[in-house]
């Protein structure tokens, strides 16, 4: 897996800011990371739309795949050696569900989060 997944983040999100750097860090070069608040982001360019990407977290695969939300975390978790436990976790059929159900709460939450000041 040489290529990378591209993963649409929201870069003013704290939370997000911060687990897509950890991910930088962990695994440099797996990653192309698109801040979906940048202004030259151009949803449409990659067949989504801004309402869907601000909602959920997407990963676009090196196959050319969409993931979403908990799917989306799978996956990078996948392509990260020692992440790919919690890939196989996340995906246990009693464990998934709730999963979603959690991500499902904190995407009720995050736009109330504290923003990331920008210089």
């Amino acid at each position: 897996m040489s290529e990378k997944s591209k993963i649409f983040v929201d870069g003013n999100c704290i939370v997000c800011d911060f687990e897509i750097s950890h991910y930088k860090k962990v695994a440099p070069g797996l990653f192309e990371i698109i801040d979906i608040n940048d202004s030259s982001f151009d949803a449409a360019k990659y067949g989504l739309t801004n309402e869907a990407v601000n909602q959920n977290l997407h990963v676009l695969t090196p196959e050319g795949q969409l993931k979403i939300g908990v799917d989306a975390f799978a996956h990078i978790w996948s392509r990260i050696k020692k992440y790919k436990f919690a890939a196989t976790f996340i995906n246990i059929p009693v464990i998934n569900p709730i999963a979603k159900m959690g991500y499902k709460a904190f995407t009720v939450v995050r736009p109330y989060l504290p923003k990331k000041q920008r210089a």
